[in-house]
């Protein structure tokens, strides 16, 4: 698995159109496909995402990764992230991920936003 910087993440996104979109996958312009996968976990752990509130033909000028928050539950850790892709300042797709540390909270997931197979952690728990 190859695994990038969130810091290059504009590098692949910005100054693109998104022309097709379902909850799973942003497909842009120029053919990136850009999804949320799990890219590690161990044991009963796991990460999950989806799209949502996306606008077709809107080029895409800023990637905002917001801040963790954690979830209160009484048997894990689980973790949470929204990320906000703009056309200027308006926000245009909304991508949410969840990781969470599994039964009794002893275990581990990563939460990417993929890019073309190169996957960005964005969360962990």
């Amino acid at each position: 698995m190859e695994y990038g910087k969130v810091e290059n993440l504009d590098n692949d996104l910005l100054y693109k159109r998104i022309v097709k979109w379902d909850k799973d996958t942003l497909v842009l312009e120029d053919g990136t496909i850009v999804t949320l996968e799990e890219s590690e976990q161990d044991c009963c752990a796991s990460a999950y995402g989806n799209f949502s509130n996306v606008e077709l033909d809107a080029v895409i000028t800023n990637v905002e990764i917001g801040e963790v928050v954690n979830v209160p539950d009484e048997d894990t850790e689980i973790n949470q992230v929204k990320v906000t892709l703009f056309h200027n300042q308006n926000p245009i797709a909304l991508a949410e991920m969840e990781a969470d540390a599994g039964n009794g909270g002893y275990y581990y997931s990563i939460g990417s936003f993929v890019v073309n197979g190169v996957h960005y952690p964005i969360v962990e728990a």
